[in-house]
């Protein structure tokens, strides 16, 4: 399947189950708000969708010339997309989780998992990426169990990073979806008192502080 076709495929399947939304009012992990967010767990309700997903980024890794042992993927919701990606390239798969050290967010390979990279190439993969940030602190683990990162790999690029801004050489996805964002002092959908979605981001969490 050509890249063209892995995009239109991709963007299908979002739209077939709902998971692109560009008609709220989000808040995000940044601060600011926006209109637009993809509902990344409704596309894992149903597995063909993330066999399918994992197929074509596996696929688009290989054109990529992107060679790995291992997958690494950010615990929770990342670990679904590193399965099936791992599944379609024939590798070991591991998974990297939240851990608090000092009052700061980083991630770890527990379960003995560090052994499993030390030395070997690993491939970090995500559904979404968005700003990058839980992505670099993937890379961050990865690199500091002693495996050499050979790439990132992700469904959806929200248009906001690439290879360079991740660090690494090369950054592979299957579609990009551009979500505009604004400071909260102007968003307009605010001035418009279109209420805050507080089931998906970090509406909850905001709605919660102007308590």
């Amino acid at each position: 399947m050509s890249e063209s076709n892995r995009s239109t495929r991709t963007r299908q399947l979002l739209d077939e189950c709902g998971a692109l939304i560009t008609d709220g009012h989000f808040v995000y992990a940044s601060g600011e708000h926006g209109p637009g967010w993809i509902a990344k767990d409704i596309i894992n309700t149903n597995p063909s969708r993330p066999r399918e997903l994992g197929a074509m980024l596996a696929e688009a890794v290989r054109d990529a010339g992107i060679e790995a042992d291992v997958v690494c993927g950010p615990a929770i919701g990342g670990v679904i997309c590193a399965q099936y990606t791992a599944l379609a390239m024939g590798t070991e798969c591991v998974f990297a989780e939240r851990h608090h050290e000092s009052g700061n967010e980083i991630f770890v390979l527990k379960r003995r998992y560090d052994e499993a990279v030390i030395d070997r190439r690993v491939l970090v993969v995500d559904d979404v990426i968005n700003t990058g940030h839980s992505t670099g602190l993937v890379l961050d683990a990865v690199r500091a169990a002693g495996g050499e990162v050979v790439g990132v790999a992700t469904w959806i690029n929200r248009g906001n990073v690439g290879a360079r801004e991740l660090g690494v050489e090369r950054f592979v996805f299957l579609d990009e979806v551009h979500l505009p964002s604004t400071p909260a002092v102007d968003c307009e959908l605010c001035a418009r008192s279109v209420v805050v979605n507080t089931d998906y981001a970090h509406g909850a969490e905001y709605m919660a502080s102007k308590k």
